[in-house]
């Protein structure tokens, strides 16, 4: 008998594709402004997309090519890694234009938004965040799952984003909070609910050389482009700051990563740590870096990042399960912890004044005093974008959670297994399939 879920997928694509067309057609409308017309290179329009454009395309292939190969550590799970971190960044994308166009840039008047280059890197933002979801789970949960989370994960995150951003007025410029703290904190609430005892069993839950050396690929596009990620909507003084913070505080991550690795692993390193911690100091740096906080303050920012992110690996991770988490790619360690160090650091950060640079960026809309704000006043709201954040994530993350384990969308079969989602190469048999099984339940 023919099992009718067979064909959810396409049907709620198909569904969706056909609502989001209609959406952008009625009432999206494109923005471009000239080159030619700028005056003041300090505040260009969003709409240039001169200015815009170079670091688009930076965050653009740290998306699809970043966070796509940084996943295909599973040995049997490269296929649905990079293919299912495809579909879900491409859906996402059109979900995040959409919904942000109507929270952001709607035009009474017009009755429109604007799309233009600027959209497009914030769609990525929102983008970024859902795939940061996704490593939590990944592995444990199918194509149709991974779709129903997003749709439900990007107007959470959008909403939040606009009350952290034009309400409290929280400074971060890496989307430090907004990004990285939301989607790690969203997908481990949502792991929490579909949590199983036999997560913890499976031998395809393990790495090989050649996986590694792919996911490797993944770190170093993530690497060489987080000064655009943190920078990309920035301007004037402050993309310098962003570029040149988030250059030095990354670099000082590897060298905390690999000191720590060794310092941990009895003088080798361990490729996990390596693959990811070496990353943290991108994430930890966000929320201020944006900020004259001096190059010393990227490198010790960055150094300290590097060496909590690999304590997690080895400390942290080891223990969720105790709690009914199961963190696949050990998004708390990369993510969570580092973006949490992002908004304290915020946090302390605001209250300097001047140095911060948060004062050029508070409007009439912000509360507690509007353009006004003393410094006390700003470091509570980034506190409170930052709590506002971790408390929409967890409850979001567990809704959606119990939405996930719905019997039509409910994952069947093997986990950690591209078998189940994709047709293999004809010298990938079942056979081969299962003597590999065998030889990891061997070794372990």
């Amino acid at each position: 008998m023919v099992d009718p879920r067979q064909y959810l997928f396409p049907l709620i694509l198909f569904l969706f594709q056909i609502v989001f067309t209609f959406l952008l057609g009625f009432h999206s409308e494109y923005k471009y402004f000239p080159a030619s017309n700028v005056t003041d290179y300090e505040s260009p329009s969003r709409g240039l997309v001169e200015f815009y454009y170079a670091m688009f395309t930076d965050i653009h292939v740290m998306m699809f090519i970043g966070f796509g190969f940084l996943m295909t550590f599973l040995r049997r799970y490269s296929f649905s890694s990079v293919g299912f971190n495809f579909i879900l960044c491409a859906f996402t994308l059109e979900w995040a234009i959409i919904l942000r166009g109507y929270l952001f840039d709607w035009d009474s008047t017009t009755q429109k938004f604007i799309v233009d280059v600027q959209s497009l890197a914030t769609a990525d933002f929102v983008s970024a965040s859902i795939l940061i979801s996704m490593g939590a789970l990944l592995g444990k949960v199918n194509s149709v799952q991974l779709i129903v989370m997003s749709f439900i994960e990007v107007p959470i995150q959008v909403v939040n984003e606009w009350i952290g951003l034009h309400l409290f007025c929280g400074f971060d410029p890496g989307e430090s909070m907004y990004v990285h703290v939301f989607g790690a904190y969203f997908g481990l609430a949502a792991t929490f609910v579909l949590f199983r005892s036999d997560f913890l069993d499976s031998p395809l839950e393990k790495s090989r050389y050649t996986s590694d050396l792919f996911a490797m690929i993944g770190s170093i596009f993530l690497f060489c482009f987080w000064p655009s990620f943190n920078a990309g909507v920035t301007t004037g003084s402050d993309r310098i700051h962003a570029v040149t913070n988030t250059y030095i505080s990354i670099c000082a991550s590897v060298i905390g990563a690999f000191l720590m690795s060794s310092l941990l692993k009895k003088n080798k390193f361990d490729m996990v740590h390596v693959q990811n911690s070496t990353l943290a100091g991108g994430v930890a740096v966000g929320t201020v870096a944006g900020s004259n906080i001096g190059l010393h303050g990227a490198m010790v920012i960055g150094t300290l990042a590097g060496m909590i992110s690999v304590l997690g690996y080895n400390f942290v991770s080891p223990r969720l399960p105790n709690i009914r988490i199961h963190d696949t790619c050990g998004v708390n360690n990369l993510h969570g912890m580092p973006g949490l160090m992002a908004g304290i650091t915020g946090i302390i950060v605001a209250s300097i004044g001047d140095r911060s640079g948060f004062s050029k960026h508070l409007t009439d809309t912000c509360r507690g005093g509007g353009k006004s704000r003393d410094s006390s006043t700003q470091s509570g709201f980034q506190a409170a974008a930052l709590g506002l954040t971790l408390g929409m994530a967890i409850v979001g993350g567990l809704i959606a959670g119990m939405i996930l384990r719905l019997p039509i969308f409910a994952q069947k079969g093997k986990d950690f297994d591209d078998e189940e989602n994709w047709h293999l190469p004809e010298n990938e048999s079942k056979e081969d399939i299962t003597r590999g099984i065998t030889m990891a339940r061997t070794a372990l």
